[in-house]
């Protein structure tokens, strides 16, 4: 690269996790284990229930979480859920540490999945650092809370790589609320307009985007009509680079045009 100001330097690029950064890895695996360890702690209480039943129960639940995350921004706590399913089993929430004991059950089950970064990643976040931007990972959250997202990104090699992790559930709103984004600009000291978020959801990642007045690049491995997009992480940095140069020429011209 070539002159004295790196081409993203005035920029902060913000990346989702899931399906964008890593894969889901085997969700059946980690839905498995997570009804298996319930039904083995509740076993040990004194309950015995149908595995059928407390895997209705448990994925109606994080379904309905999932549901009004995606659809309104709300940010179900990870209690809530295990008590949810509790309330509706019928069983007493204040035998001593059965609670925790589920809820440690309940937000390690992600990493039975066996989540994996997505090709080329870690060399796309290198190179968009080197282009000065600052990386920012916003990711919401659902089961696993941000401490468990954290040790999953450390083993990943990807947690160093960013300047600044947000997650949902420590928020308390989830994407595509602009509340989220616009703490991204907050936290960053930048105008919305300087912060482009990258995402493989339509709605969470490009809408809510846009939606809060930052700018939106769509992750679109399955080449879907969108816009705009990238469908391989290899032409990331150059695309944020085209992108974010000509918005910054674009200001300067409605700069220059109001002299």
């Amino acid at each position: 690269m070539t002159g004295s100001v790196l081409p993203l330097a005035a920029w902060t690029v913000s990346l989702d996790l899931w399906g964008t950064l890593i894969t889901h890895g085997d969700r059946k695996a980690a839905d498995a284990w997570r009804i298996t360890e319930f039904d083995r702690v509740l076993h040990a209480y004194g309950h015995h229930l149908a595995p059928e039943q407390l895997s209705e129960i448990v994925g109606r639940t994080r379904a309905e979480a999932a549901h009004q995350q995606r659809t309104a921004g709300a940010q179900p706590g990870v209690e809530a859920q295990v008590r949810a399913v509790l309330d509706e089993l019928g069983i007493d929430q204040d035998e001593p540490d059965l609670l925790k004991l589920l809820l440690a059950v309940h937000t390690h089950a992600v990493l039975r999945a066996c989540p994996q970064p997505i090709p080329g990643a870690r060399e796309a976040l290198d190179a968009i650092k080197a282009a000065g931007g600052r990386l920012v990972l916003t990711s919401n959250t659902l089961a696993t809370p941000s401490d468990v997202h954290r040790l999953l990104l450390s083993d990943l090699g990807l947690l160093d790589r960013f300047d600044d992790l947000l997650f949902s559930g420590d928020l308390g709103v989830a994407k595509p609320r602009p509340e989220v984004f616009a703490t991204v600009a907050e936290r960053a000291v930048m105008p919305p307009g300087r912060v482009v978020h990258v995402g493989d959801d339509l709605l969470t990642d490009v809408d809510g985007a846009l939606g809060a007045g930052c700018r939106a690049i769509h992750y679109n491995p399955r080449r879907e009509a969108a816009r705009p997009h990238v469908p391989d992480f290899a032409e990331l940095p150059d695309l944020l680079v085209s992108s974010c140069s000509a918005a910054a020429a674009e200001l300067i011209s409605r700069s220059a045009s109001h002299d």
